[in-house]
């Protein structure tokens, strides 16, 4: 009867029919319940689920017998965020006796570290350790039987330096690994083995190459390359010889081995081709170029509702600083920062341990590649002691077990060497395409992207900035298998978002400038110094004549001290200066727009980035007299509803430039701006107002663009005004300074002033453009 009555309320005339069915039916539930379903869907629905989940559903009698009887639930449960303990640690023995990887890893290291696994209470702290170590060891072997298809990695946790009392674990495991392999043949353990006594430094290699040989006879490529290695890197070696060794490594390619299929690769750049054709050689390179697919890490923003691509620009910046001050090589940078965002896709993570991520993944690293390493006490060291010892061990351990123990993966570094050998680049060249490609893993947004592309646009505009003959040879084209026009919209993108764009700036007002400072010392030529061509150079360079900007700016303010990721050097980084003209900045009176909230789109959407009323992040111009901007302007000259962009009177030698601008209804502010600027392309001569070569000088009677505004204002179209002028800013220096609002004036007029960077200011070419608008049809 309620629904009668209140669907009676909405009968307003007889000439409205609502239809009611006056006899409702009773519903009825089904008589089907989850135990009857079959139990081979029941399998499917439980298998992967967290062990709280699982453990919670065995409480019932019948999934409690279902649970404890099927090996296929606990061979995929997920141990995500759970490390081994007294309490727990026999779900962990059950699930990696069924052969769970990811239980089996995280028991491994608990033991070895003695970290939260101390459940042998022996009074001698030798034997203790010795237990400890032998079970370690027993589990590390189990691991590197179940994961075949992965290389070998069980090694990096117990390589030296060894403790010297006498009662170190990880040798433990190391003679458990040698008194292992003479009973069961296993490839991985042999290559455990032969890597640990490389990092020994004994002189004696004899055994050395017996246990590589011994894996390599078993089907291990990693033991085969290896073996190659020790074989042909000390020998001097004639055209017989190294014709032998290009014939033997490629034949070993077909074994899988990353590391092997790259240095193949370089040989063929180099143009020793072991006795094949120029074309086969080229369909290798081609294969493996190709193979590359995008990592999508914007992908794990989108969904994240602590995570901002901002954040993990600051995290990378800091692993940059942390690489140069180790003195680690670029491949250990990158290798690092693919295991971040891997592990991001996959695991969810909070934002206080983004950074315990970084350097745990870091940690991994340098000791899989490197001969430097750092330690588990300095890498709690270089967070300023925010985590703890056992902190690490336990992101060590939950890292490998969600990679399931797969470090190395191909990265855009590995395919710019390839690539520089194959252009032929000069020593600079090369560093500058490896700034550009360090640059790049700054931006999250460039993961939608393949390796592949974001080595060849790299090399790409590193030939075009260093003035090459050919932007991108024949020969690229036929090992690479891309064309200018198949990499040209990453070269854009990364060109935009690299250069153009400004860097982060974290609650101090200090630019995250690392990979810049890092490129500037002498030994890498200082190519961060190199000017930067504008916008319009490079469309013409690579005979581009229409171009959409890709992306946004990436310029947020933090101001939760708890986002600040401290120096690894406890020093202030070099050229940090604080903005003068921030602090002397003047108050200006701004229009008012009472009773209009702008959309949800315009605003920030985390709290860090909201600013307080004193503590705004847009500069303004100051003008002595707000009324000269309004000289010439003619507003009778204007539709309703259309918004033109003039030069002002101080800009008079500027050529007019009418922009049409659409406002959407449905909010004042929405992202709703479109600028449509017709009857320009690419071949005139235009400059983006950015810090470009000294080649490329402004003439008087072009106009000077901020980054903002479409690199070249004649050429793109710019669909992200509104979000770049309510939460962000840019190194482009952009400024919205809104005249004051008068009661008396028929129509509300703003101000926008456009300027290009600091150096062109410096020279006078700044150039103001005043936008007018009229708000009467909106008011109405």
């Amino acid at each position: 009867m309620k629904v009668l009555n209140a669907l009676s309320k909405f009968q307003k005339s007889p000439n409205t029919f609502i239809p009611v069915h006056m006899h409702l039916r009773p519903r009825t539930r089904s008589q089907m319940t989850i135990w009857n379903l079959p139990e081979e869907l029941l399998l499917y629905i439980i298998k992967g689920l967290h062990i709280r989940d699982v453990l919670n559903l065995s409480v019932h009698p019948y999934f409690k017998d279902l649970i404890e009887n099927s090996s296929v639930i606990w061979n995929s449960t997920s141990f995500q965020d759970e490390w081994p303990s007294l309490k727990n640690i026999p779900h962990f023995e059950k699930a990696g006796d069924l052969g769970n990887l990811e239980a089996l890893i995280k028991m491994a290291i608990a033991y070895l570290y003695n970290e939260g696994c101390n459940t042998v209470q022996i009074f001698l702290e030798g034997k203790k350790t010795i237990n400890n170590g032998e079970k370690a060891a027993d589990i590390f072997c189990r691991i590197e039987g179940l994961s075949p298809n992965t290389d070998p990695f069980t090694w990096l946790f117990i390589r030296p330096p060894w403790s010297v009392n006498g009662a170190c674990c990880k040798e433990c495991v190391f003679k458990y690994m040698k008194d292992f392999i003479k009973t069961t043949k296993d490839k991985n353990i042999h290559v455990c083995v032969a890597r640990t006594l490389m990092l020994l430094e004994s002189e004696d290699t004899t055994e050395i190459c017996q246990y590589l040989k011994d894996g390599a006879e078993l089907g291990s490529g990693v033991a085969a390359f290896m073996f190659w290695q020790q074989k042909y890197d000390k020998m001097v070696m004639d055209k017989g010889t190294e014709l032998t060794s290009i014939r033997e490594l490629r034949d070993m390619t077909s074994l899988g081995y990353l590391e092997a299929k790259l240095t193949l690769c370089k040989y063929y750049a180099h143009g020793k081709y072991g006795g094949i054709s120029q074309h086969q050689a080229a369909m290798f390179v081609k294969d493996l170029v190709q193979t590359t697919s995008p990592t999508n890490t914007q992908d794990c923003f989108q969904t994240s509702q602590e995570l901002t691509q901002s954040m993990r620009y600051i995290l990378v910046d800091w692993l940059v600083e942390v690489a140069g001050m180790k003195d680690f090589s670029s491949h250990t940078l990158h290798v690092a920062v693919s295991m971040v965002d891997r592990f991001l896709k996959v695991h969810k993570t909070s934002r206080s341990k983004l950074q315990l991520l970084g350097v745990a993944a870091m940690l991994l690293c340098s000791r899989y590649l490197g001969k430097d390493i750092i330690t588990i006490r300095e890498a709690a060291w270089l967070t300023d002691s925010t985590y703890k010892y056992e902190d690490i061990v336990r992101m060590m351990g939950e890292i490998a077990a969600t990679l399931k123990g797969n470090i190395r993966t191909i990265t855009s570094i590995d395919l710019v060497e390839i690539f520089c050998i194959l252009c032929d680049l000069d020593k600079k060249s090369c560093y500058l395409a490896e700034y550009i490609c360090e640059l790049c893993l700054l931006q999250a947004e460039m993961g939608q992207y393949s390796p592949a592309e974001i080595a060849a646009s790299c090399v790409l505009l590193a030939r075009v900035l260093m003035k090459h003959e050919n932007a991108w040879p024949s020969k690229m084209s036929l090992f690479t298998g891309y064309k200018i026009e198949d990499i040209s919209r990453c070269a854009f993108h990364l060109h935009e978002k690299c250069f153009l764009e400004g860097s982060v700036v974290d609650h101090r007002d200090v630019k995250l400038q690392s990979v810049k400072l890092r490129y500037a010392e002498e030994k890498f030529y200082k190519v961060s110094e190199i000017q930067i061509m504008s916008y319009e150079e490079l469309c013409i360079m690579l005979g581009v004549t229409e171009h959409i900007l890709q992306g946004c700016d990436v310029r947020v303010k933090f101001k939760n001290d708890d986002e600040l990721i401290l120096s690894p050097s406890r020093k202030k980084r070099k050229y940090d200066k604080p903005y003068s003209r921030m602090r002397e900045r003047r108050t200006f009176n701004s229009l008012t727009m009472e009773g209009v909230r702008p959309h949800d789109s315009v605003l920030s959407g985390y709290d860090g980035d909201k600013e307080d009323a004193d503590e705004s992040f847009i500069e303004e111009e100051e003008f002595s007299d707000c009324s000269k901007l309004d000289e010439g302007f003619d507003a009778s000259s204007c539709s309703e509803g259309e918004s033109v962009i003039q030069p002002t009177s101080a800009s008079k030698n500027v050529k007019t430039m009418t922009l049409n601008i659409s406002f959407m209804n449905t909010s004042p502010l929405a992202s709703g701006f479109s600028l449509v600027t017709p009857g320009y392309s690419c071949d005139k001569e235009l400059t983006s107002g950015l810090a470009s070569s000294p080649m490329s000088s402004t003439p008087e009677d072009c106009p000077s663009t901020s980054s903002v505004i479409p690199k070249s204002s004649s050429l793109c179209k710019l669909e992200h005004l509104p979000s770049l002028c309510a939460d962000s800013t840019s190194d482009s220096d952009f400024e919205f300074s809104p005249t004051k609002y008068s009661d008396k004036r028929k129509s509300a007029t703003s101000h926008m002033t456009l300027r290009g960077s600091r150096k062109r200011r410096q020279g006078g070419s700044c150039c103001a453009l005043v936008l007018h608008h009229n708000l009467r049809q909106h008011n109405q």
